[in-house]
């Protein structure tokens, strides 16, 4: 996503360590903590605690050789891939970058459809007649507007008010998981290990660290860029904390009726519930313009780079604002097709086939290029025989979840049919 911050950071080349700090938290705690307990539930709690320590690890190796080779290459993710390589393996950067940010916005509209589909039944005492699966279409209507801003720190604005949201919104979900262990106890049927999912697990704990492509925009802003290992360091130590804290509340307190996001379990007619899901829905769509912003640039370049610019011409202006509607509306129409029902298997979809080879296979790649000693050189293809190897059992395990999907646990809706 460095194509997002780019443009913003450079309004702050001197960076404290403080700020970078911030900002990598930013990148990193995000809508993606909501989705850890589900996989919980599929790799189990002590496999996925182990899971969730050895991943990130693993990504804190692969985020500093990125940034090690880019403090000797320079450019963007993508340019890197070009000059170490060629225009081929720049286009493939670019194109799991396009997918990973459309698959996040996607997995963003069933999650916001959800949170709004069960504050309307609450708010009008079961008189909602609008059917689940239509609340997708309604972010569009902030979505489409913020989408056709040109300049990502006109939306500086939205990104701190989502990050106070999703504040707020991990504080009410530790405050509801840690009730319920007080006032229930465990939930039914907690495993240590589930040999039969922990594949999607992987997926979704990929798809959790999905902030790999603001490590190059953090360091370029930096003062000091040399004390950006510190910050990387620290600061997923402190993120892969809030994971596993979130992840083993809540698995821990309903067990295998852990829904696909957590806050779905929460009691629906609580009012701080109702807040939670209006407040952390706001995150989440004010989230959106900035998850889809890399990949509309990157898609508009290539569609309109033999074309004026739209400040000289109307016509290529209005075209370009036809595509950004087109490819947010694209968006909603992914969500529609998938349906709530596979939401958790989409986010592993995405982890597998998008994060993983931005998270650990290019990395790697690029890497191997600059090292010196053999060891280096050795550490850099184990990383990518990792992220191949990863990647195909991900994408196995998760494909075959949609072909033979499991019996759901049969739940109360909050309003009966």
């Amino acid at each position: 996503m460095d194509e997002v911050e780019s443009e913003y950071l450079k309004k702050v080349p001197t960076a404290s360590v403080g700020k970078a700090m911030f900002m990598f938290l930013k990148a990193f705690i995000g809508s993606g903590v909501l989705f850890l307990p589900k996989a919980f539930q599929n790799g189990g709690l002590a496999l996925s605690i182990v899971l969730m320590v050895l991943i990130s690890s693993i990504c804190l190796l692969a985020f500093l050789r990125l940034v090690a080779t880019q403090q000797v290459v320079g450019g963007s993710y993508a340019d890197i891939g070009a000059k170490m390589y060629n225009q081929t393996i720049r286009f493939t950067v670019l194109f799991f970058i396009v997918i990973s940010q459309i698959g996040f916005v996607s997995s963003y509209f069933i999650f916001v459809s959800q949170n709004l589909f069960s504050v309307a039944n609450v708010l009008s005492n079961c008189q909602n007649h609008i059917l689940e699966k239509y609340y997708i279409w309604f972010p569009l209507i902030i979505l489409i507007p913020l989408s056709l801003i040109r300049h990502i720190a006109r939306l500086s604005f939205c990104a701190i008010l989502a990050d106070i949201l999703i504040l707020f919104g991990l504080i009410v979900i530790i405050y509801f998981t840690s009730e319920q262990l007080h006032n229930v106890g465990v939930g039914p049927n907690v495993v240590a290990v589930n040999s039969m999912n922990f594949g999607m697990m992987i997926g979704t704990a990929t798809f959790s660290f999905e902030g790999i492509g603001l490590l190059i925009p953090i360091v370029e802003a930096m003062e000091k860029p040399k004390k950006f290992p510190l910050v990387t360091t620290v600061g997923l130590i402190i993120v892969t904390i809030i994971y596993i804290l979130i992840g083993t509340l809540s698995y821990l307190a309903y067990g295998d009726t852990i829904q696909a996001a957590v806050i779905y379990n929460f009691p629906p007619d609580s009012r701080l519930n109702i807040a939670l899901e209006i407040l952390y829905s706001a995150a989440i769509i004010l989230t959106m313009p900035f998850m889809l912003f890399p990949a509309l640039k990157i898609i508009e370049n290539g569609l309109f780079h033999k074309f004026k610019s739209g400040r000289q011409s109307i016509g290529v202006k209005m075209s370009k604002n036809f595509y950004r509607v087109i490819i947010s509306t694209v968006c909603a129409a992914l969500a529609f097709g998938i349906g709530a029902e596979n939401l958790d298997k989409f986010v592993s979809l995405v982890g597998s086939v998008a994060c993983v080879p931005l998270c650990f296979i290019f990395p790697g790649m690029f890497h191997i290029k600059i090292a010196k000693k053999t060891w280096d050189k050795v550490v850099d293809c184990c990383l990518m025989i990792w992220g191949v190897g990863i990647l195909i059992y991900t994408l196995y395990v998760t494909i075959n979840s949609f072909v033979h999907p499991a019996v759901a646990e049969a739940t109360t809706p909050y309003c009966p049919a």
